[in-house]
């Protein structure tokens, strides 16, 4: 399901966001779905704690009404796009599923935003999910291996 938005007018600090997420995924060279799950669960820890003023800082101005919720939405399915057809790609033989049905990745980004959301409120810090990421990456492909219920 591919999603365009215009991006005139966006705002400066989610167009970075959004094209720092592009660039980390083309730039994971990993060959196959589990390595570049794990790489993208490293990569999601380090950028977030690097970033986590600027985060903070759309996510401020979209609650006050300064970020339109289709201009966020639409930057947000963007990406989610973005690596779905990533993981597709690498799935060549369909062993995970949900990768090859549009919740593939939501599941994938639910994961890993909800984990980052406590890392921001302090349950986990960056060490922690990187000790972590192991287990975090067998969970998610665990999920990814179910079939879809449109099937």
């Amino acid at each position: 399901m591919e999603h365009r938005i215009s991006h005139d007018n966006m705002d400066d600090i989610l167009k970075q966001l959004e094209d720092d997420y592009i660039h980390a995924l083309n730039n994971n060279q990993c060959e196959n779905v589990e390595d570049f799950i794990e790489q993208f669960l490293y990569d999601s820890w380090d950028y977030n704690d690097r970033n986590i003023d600027m985060i903070k800082s759309v996510m401020s101005r979209y609650t006050q009404g300064k970020v339109y919720q289709t201009t966020f939405a639409g930057a947000f399915n963007e990406m989610v796009d973005h690596l779905q057809s990533m993981l597709s790609k690498l799935d060549k033989d369909n062993k995970y599923p949900m990768i090859h049905h549009n919740l593939g990745a939501s599941i994938l980004v639910a994961f890993v935003d909800g984990l980052v959301v406590q890392y921001y409120t302090g349950i986990y810090s960056v060490k922690d999910l990187r000790e972590n990421t192991p287990q975090f990456k067998k969970t998610i492909l665990s999920a990814l291996c179910t079939d879809s219920l449109n099937e």
